[in-house]
């Protein structure tokens, strides 16, 4: 009697599958809905680390990254831990080093458990040179992780496209 009432309803257009390819569709949509709500999130954060990092505000940057975070400057050795990257940021932004700096990111990738992803984009960076100021425009890569419920970046990559930053004619 139930296998002819569910013959009829498939008949009927009303049901195609079994409950398990029901529940299975129910479980992907719901982890579909979780994962665009975490890549909302982390564009959210791709956006401050970027906007701290234009303001030149090194504690307001620094929120953004893990403890043990790597970043590997272009021309540069490996930086390890949070504090080397503030020594860097600090180097930058507030020696006058750094005149101007944009970045933007064109692609945001992560994994489908949620917790990983990676970014990559370019960047524009105009720095104090002796006669001239000197501009630099390169890319990056960066890896976030969520960890304690937060994005942090766990790893940062920056290149520049040019040998050697060129002058800015006044």
């Amino acid at each position: 009697m139930a296998e002819h009432a569910l013959q009829e309803r498939e008949e009927e257009g009303l049901y195609d599958g079994s409950i398990a390819e029901i529940i299975a569709g129910f479980v992907q949509e719901q982890g579909g809905n979780e994962l665009a709500r975490e890549r909302t999130a982390l564009q959210a954060r791709t956006e401050g680390v970027v906007a701290a990092e234009v303001a030149f505000d090194v504690p307001e940057a620094l929120k953004y990254w893990a403890e043990d975070a790597i970043m590997q400057p272009a021309g540069s050795p490996l930086i390890k831990g949070k504090e080397a990257i503030r020594e860097l940021y600090e180097q930058y932004f507030q020696s006058g080093l750094l005149r101007e700096f944009s970045g933007v990111s064109s692609h945001l990738e992560m994994a489908g458990s949620g917790d990983l992803a990676y970014e990559y984009g370019v960047n524009r960076m105009v720095l104090a040179g002796d006669d001239h100021d000197l501009l630099d425009v390169g890319k990056y890569l960066a890896v976030w992780k969520k960890i304690n419920g937060e994005w942090l970046v766990v790893a940062l990559s920056f290149t520049s496209d040019a040998p050697e930053p060129c002058p800015i004619d006044d």
